[in-house]
């Protein structure tokens, strides 16, 4: 049996959970994952407020075919 003993002075702001290590690991990187997904989101955003902007204001060309790309 394992027995873990913790001394808090103020047991209302403290919590604490036990976890396997192995768990806590992959926790981890799922938070490191979620802050990266997260920036990719923002940049996402950020592009279409942009591309709303730019249609509103009539920037855009519709292309019939990829060969009035040239």
């Amino acid at each position: 049996m394992l027995v873990a003993s913790v001394s808090i002075k103020d047991r209302k702001s403290a919590d604490f959970v036990l976890v396997p290590r192995k768990e806590y690991e992959e926790l981890l990187g799922l938070k490191k994952t979620l802050r990266s997904k997260s920036g990719e989101i923002k940049n996402t955003d950020s592009a279409v407020r942009v591309y709303l902007k730019e249609k509103k204001q009539k920037k855009l060309k519709v292309l019939k075919s990829l060969a009035d790309l040239g």
